[in-house]
């Protein structure tokens, strides 16, 4: 069998997922896990507004105090890398440079943010050192 970037095999058993809302069960996995939502800046099929006025609408208790947390610039070294918003299990993350494949896009930052976000380090830190951006 040979590797196939876009596989009509694969597109067909995937499609009853298409354009189906992720909401419900990322209200269920606050309940007791810690999420990372994250996106590139240039996504233009799942694109940041969109996302962002679904997080809005979330049914979750922590969501007015996530909504008022800061989004922190978010750097790797030097590099404007995006930004970060988070406050309790809730992580959000908008990479610049990528599109709707990010780790492809901007592997590099792909693959801070994750570790990041594993190791809990850096913005996904205890304290994190969240600050206004813009």
């Amino acid at each position: 069998m040979e590797w196939e970037e876009c596989s009509d095999a694969v597109g067909a058993a995937m499609h009853g997922d298409v354009m189906k809302s992720v909401k419900p069960k990322v209200e269920a996995l606050l309940r007791g896990t810690r999420v990372l939502l994250y996106q590139g800046i240039r996504d233009l099929r799942d694109g940041v507004v969109s996302t962002e006025a679904w997080m809005r609408e979330l049914k979750w208790d922590g969501l007015a105090v996530f909504l008022d947390a800061d989004c922190a610039v978010w750097r790797i070294g030097e590099e404007l890398a995006g930004y970060v918003q988070r406050s309790g299990p809730l992580s959000h993350v908008v990479v610049y440079g990528a599109g709707h494949l990010l780790p492809a896009d901007n592997g590099h930052a792909a693959q801070e943010m994750v570790k990041d976000w594993v190791l809990q380090a850096g913005l996904f830190g205890r304290h994190g050192g969240m600050k206004r951006a813009g």
